[in-house]
């Protein structure tokens, strides 16, 4: 790997981790300002909605910031502005889309389809997708400017704008819900918060306005690259957020509330994680592909081997005394999150391996995203229903947690055909996952907490 390009991750991915950190720690920050403000149920509520608004986005993903941060076109203007056109169609799409499913759920509430305890019974739901359903038309106009301060690794401006509306919008958050005690106070600010970083993506400092265009030879590239990418968008969702879709069906919108701090709390490490791997890795290893692509696997355990030693000492700690925080951080209202959210911090053992699909779509081939998302969402959703009937909510949640292992067989297959596979480097790290996890778990034992 080349200094200058080195340099520029190492410099780009502290800045992911400084604006992720932040981030997150605004979003607890405000969660736990809201949470006591706020009942339990509304945060379930809510979760149904984002999911929703998350799947319509993932089902309609032509992999558009995928394109270009890896095409050699993005210095192309007719490029960019058609990439930016299709992306404002897209947004009106998913709107409307998600109007129509607003009013099928006002429909199926008329005939009482859901259980009454259902979170999909709550009155108020239709009417919520259909005002949230504004943040998608107002998504569609964000810069493809962003996409190309990816590909730069130029990630400090990106991190700006994301904490800075995500600031805005818990703020508005935590003075409408003081002022109005329901959920309107956290629709209303998850809506202000994505038009300031609208807004702030054609700061003219970032790059050239986007204009309405239509190119028809990048149309043709842009949906031959993004047909796969559509494919892995739609089981991707299934994969990470189709949890709360099948659980909205069996818990109650408290217990479901409940589940929601949990997965937060849980899946607040392994996003950063991801979050490097798109924001930095992506771009790295495709620049390595360009110009050496023989030093690929060299230069990919290198990434992966402080990915894995990270991962390993968190998950460890947290999976041994993740009850703590809920009980530090949280009233009794929330006690079930704390074993819920040690469950759930298992499934982040495994994600240092799955960055070999970011490496494997640096090398063009986005048909691998699909298979592995495919495989991980079926296997979803046909055991977490089975466990919760056999075990309850604990075997549900526990088969959230260890659904990314089905992924492994074929992943390992895949890195065996790209050459990629090392096994003594894959599982050299995992022994001090248990010596973390035993260490926690002796000292709490010896502290009797």
């Amino acid at each position: 790997m080349e200094k200058t390009l080195k340099q520029r991750a190492l410099n780009s991915s502290n800045w992911v981790i400084v604006s992720y950190v932040f981030s997150q720690g605004f979003r607890l920050g405000g969660n736990l300002i809201l949470t006591r403000l706020l009942v339990p149920e509304m945060f379930g509520v809510m979760a149904i909605v984002s999911v929703l608004l998350v799947g319509i986005a993932m089902f309609s993903d032509l992999g558009i910031f995928q394109y270009i941060i890896q095409s050699k076109h993005s210095n192309k203007p007719s490029y960019v502005n058609t990439a930016w056109t299709i992306q404002i169609l897209r947004g009106g799409l998913i709107t409307l889309v998600l109007l129509g499913i607003a009013a099928a759920f006002d429909l199926l509430q008329s005939f009482k389809i859901f259980a009454d305890t259902s979170v999909y019974s709550v009155p108020e739901l239709p009417l919520i997708i259909a005002v949230m359903s504004i943040t998608a038309l107002i998504a569609g106009f964000n810069s493809i400017n962003l996409a190309l301060l990816n590909k730069d690794l130029r990630l400090k401006e990106i991190g700006l704008i994301d904490v800075f509306s995500q600031l805005l919008g818990l703020i508005c958050m935590i003075f409408l819900a003081y002022l109005l005690e329901n959920i309107w106070a956290l629709v209303i600010g998850t809506i202000l918060s994505s038009f300031v970083k609208m807004l702030m993506s054609h700061l003219p400092s970032f790059g050239e306005r986007n204009k309405i265009s239509w190119d028809t030879r990048a149309v043709k590239d842009i949906f031959n690259f993004g047909k796969w990418i559509f494919g892995a968008s739609i089981f991707t969702f299934f994969a990470g957020q189709g949890d709360r879709l099948i659980l909205g069906g069996l818990l109650t919108p408290e217990e479901l509330g409940i589940y929601t701090i949990a997965f937060f709390l849980a899946t607040a490490f392994r996003n950063i994680i991801h979050k490097v791997m798109s924001s930095v890795f992506y771009p790295v290893l495709s620049e390595v592909v360009r110009t050496r692509p023989t030093e690929l696997q060299t230069i990919y355990y290198k990434i992966r081997s402080r990915v894995d030693i990270v991962v390993m000492i968190v998950v460890g700690f947290l999976a041994s005394s993740g009850h703590l925080f809920i009980e530090l951080l949280y009233d009794d209202r929330y006690i079930d999150a704390g074993w819920m959210l040690e469950s759930l911090s298992l499934a982040t053992i495994f994600v240092g391996i799955t960055m070999a699909g970011t490496c494997v779509l640096a090398l063009g081939d986005s048909r691998v995203i699909m298979k592995l998302t495919a495989t991980s969402s079926v296997a979803l959703f046909v055991t977490v229903p089975i466990a919760h009937i056999f075990f309850g909510i604990e075997g549900a949640v526990f088969a959230i947690a260890l659904n990314s292992i089905v992924e492994l067989p074929l992943l390992f297959l895949i890195m065996k055909k790209y050459k990629l596979l090392d096994w003594k480097k894959e599982i050299r790290f995992f022994p001090l996952f248990f010596l973390c996890y035993a260490t926690g778990y002796l000292s709490l034992q010896q502290l009797g907490l």
